[in-house]
Protein backbone atom coordinates (compact mmCIF):
# COMPACT_ATOMS: atom_id res chain seq x y z
CA UNK A 1 0.00 0.00 0.00
CA UNK A 2 3.16 2.25 1.28
CA UNK A 3 4.02 2.25 -3.11
CA UNK A 4 0.95 3.63 -4.22
CA UNK A 5 0.59 6.74 -2.08
CA UNK A 6 4.09 7.65 -3.65
CA UNK A 7 3.22 9.95 -6.48
CA UNK A 8 4.38 9.49 -9.74
CA UNK A 9 8.43 11.18 -10.02
CA UNK A 10 9.13 11.28 -6.74
CA UNK A 11 12.70 9.43 -5.83
CA UNK A 12 13.89 8.33 -2.30
CA UNK A 13 15.81 11.05 -0.54
CA UNK A 14 19.38 9.78 0.06
CA UNK A 15 20.12 11.67 3.43
CA UNK A 16 22.90 9.88 6.00
CA UNK A 17 20.76 10.68 8.75
CA UNK A 18 20.17 7.52 11.01
CA UNK A 19 17.11 9.50 12.49
CA UNK A 20 15.53 9.92 9.65
CA UNK A 21 15.78 6.74 8.27
CA UNK A 22 13.83 5.86 11.50
CA UNK A 23 10.67 7.67 9.74
CA UNK A 24 11.69 7.42 6.13
CA UNK A 25 12.90 6.94 3.97
CA UNK A 26 11.57 10.54 2.47
CA UNK A 27 10.56 10.98 -1.40
CA UNK A 28 11.76 14.52 -3.12
CA UNK A 29 10.60 15.42 -6.69
CA UNK A 30 12.33 18.47 -8.24
CA UNK A 31 10.86 21.31 -9.96
CA UNK A 32 12.97 23.91 -11.38
CA UNK A 33 14.14 26.04 -8.39
CA UNK A 34 11.46 24.05 -6.41
CA UNK A 35 11.87 20.51 -4.21
CA UNK A 36 8.90 18.57 -3.32
CA UNK A 37 9.28 16.26 -0.25
CA UNK A 38 6.57 14.02 1.16
CA UNK A 39 6.08 10.90 3.01
CA UNK A 40 3.77 8.11 2.97
CA UNK A 41 2.19 8.03 6.39
CA UNK A 42 1.92 4.49 7.87
CA UNK A 43 0.19 3.31 11.15
CA UNK A 44 4.21 3.07 12.41
CA UNK A 45 3.67 6.85 12.29
CA UNK A 46 0.68 7.40 14.44
CA UNK A 47 -0.25 8.39 18.07
CA UNK A 48 -2.34 6.35 20.31
CA UNK A 49 -5.05 8.72 18.78
CA UNK A 50 -4.93 6.83 15.09
CA UNK A 51 -3.35 10.42 13.66
CA UNK A 52 0.15 11.33 12.45
CA UNK A 53 2.26 11.86 15.74
CA UNK A 54 2.90 15.62 16.11
CA UNK A 55 6.72 15.21 16.47
CA UNK A 56 6.68 12.89 13.11
CA UNK A 57 5.39 16.05 11.08
CA UNK A 58 7.38 18.76 12.95
CA UNK A 59 10.75 16.16 11.69
CA UNK A 60 8.68 16.27 8.20
CA UNK A 61 8.65 19.77 8.26
CA UNK A 62 12.20 20.29 9.43
CA UNK A 63 13.14 18.06 6.40
CA UNK A 64 11.53 19.83 4.01
CA UNK A 65 12.81 23.38 4.71
CA UNK A 66 16.25 21.09 5.31
CA UNK A 67 17.38 19.67 2.47
CA UNK A 68 14.75 22.59 0.54
CA UNK A 69 17.57 25.16 1.60
CA UNK A 70 20.12 22.60 -0.07
CA UNK A 71 18.25 22.65 -3.28
CA UNK A 72 18.45 26.31 -3.26
CA UNK A 73 22.26 26.87 -2.54
CA UNK A 74 23.07 23.75 -4.52
CA UNK A 75 24.75 21.97 -1.31
CA UNK A 76 23.36 18.70 -0.55
CA UNK A 77 24.86 18.21 3.07
CA UNK A 78 23.25 18.78 6.07
CA UNK A 79 22.20 22.77 6.49
CA UNK A 80 21.45 22.66 10.12
CA UNK A 81 18.57 24.19 11.71
CA UNK A 82 19.14 27.24 13.84
CA UNK A 83 15.75 28.07 14.73
CA UNK A 84 12.27 26.33 13.92
CA UNK A 85 8.54 27.42 14.61
CA UNK A 86 6.06 25.33 13.82
CA UNK A 87 1.49 25.20 14.47
CA UNK A 88 -0.71 22.40 14.19
CA UNK A 89 -3.46 23.20 11.79
CA UNK A 90 -5.35 19.76 12.09
CA UNK A 91 -4.70 16.14 12.04
CA UNK A 92 -2.53 13.87 9.58
CA UNK A 93 -4.72 11.26 8.44
CA UNK A 94 -2.48 7.75 8.51
CA UNK A 95 -2.99 5.85 5.29
CA UNK A 96 -2.56 9.45 2.95
CA UNK A 97 0.67 11.23 1.31
CA UNK A 98 2.05 13.85 3.35
CA UNK A 99 4.04 16.32 1.57
CA UNK A 100 5.56 19.85 2.08
CA UNK A 101 7.78 22.57 -0.53
CA UNK A 102 10.06 24.42 1.08
CA UNK A 103 9.79 28.66 0.22
CA UNK A 104 13.57 29.91 1.09
CA UNK A 105 12.59 33.53 1.56
CA UNK A 106 15.55 34.82 2.47
CA UNK A 107 19.37 33.62 1.67
CA UNK A 108 22.56 35.37 3.47
CA UNK A 109 25.84 34.14 3.08
CA UNK A 110 25.07 32.08 6.01
CA UNK A 111 22.05 31.34 6.30
CA UNK A 112 18.49 30.56 4.85
CA UNK A 113 14.99 31.68 5.84
CA UNK A 114 12.51 28.95 5.53
CA UNK A 115 8.66 28.32 5.59
CA UNK A 116 6.54 25.59 4.18
CA UNK A 117 3.29 24.40 4.54
CA UNK A 118 2.83 20.15 5.22
CA UNK A 119 -0.10 19.23 2.78
CA UNK A 120 -2.19 15.54 3.41
CA UNK A 121 -4.96 14.69 2.19
CA UNK A 122 -5.32 18.01 0.01
CA UNK A 123 -5.86 19.85 3.52
CA UNK A 124 -3.00 21.54 5.44
CA UNK A 125 -1.93 20.50 8.69
CA UNK A 126 1.34 22.40 9.76
CA UNK A 127 2.48 25.81 9.16
CA UNK A 128 6.30 25.64 10.11
CA UNK A 129 8.91 28.49 9.41
CA UNK A 130 12.84 28.05 9.79
CA UNK A 131 16.40 29.45 10.02
CA UNK A 132 19.00 26.94 8.46
CA UNK A 133 23.08 27.16 8.83
CA UNK A 134 24.30 27.19 5.33
CA UNK A 135 27.59 24.55 5.23
CA UNK A 136 30.79 25.80 5.11
CA UNK A 137 32.22 24.03 1.78
CA UNK A 138 35.78 23.56 3.75
CA UNK A 139 34.08 21.76 6.50
CA UNK A 140 32.40 19.11 4.09
CA UNK A 141 35.17 15.82 3.92
CA UNK A 142 36.87 16.58 0.77
CA UNK A 143 36.04 13.20 -0.78
CA UNK A 144 32.33 13.60 -0.37
CA UNK A 145 32.27 17.36 -1.75
CA UNK A 146 32.29 17.05 -5.36
CA UNK A 147 29.21 14.79 -5.08
CA UNK A 148 27.27 16.70 -2.95
CA UNK A 149 27.53 20.13 -5.13
CA UNK A 150 24.69 20.77 -7.31
CA UNK A 151 21.17 20.46 -6.88
CA UNK A 152 18.56 17.79 -6.38
CA UNK A 153 17.60 16.16 -10.19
Amino acid sequence: MTGTLIPDGFRKLDVADDFVDLVGPLWFKAEGEQLRVGLPLETRHGNPMGWAHGGLLVTVADMVMGAGSGHATGIRWPHPTVSLSTEFVRGARLGQWLEGTARVARRTINFCFCSCDLVCGGEVVLIASGVFRIPDLEKIPPDVRAKVMGKWE
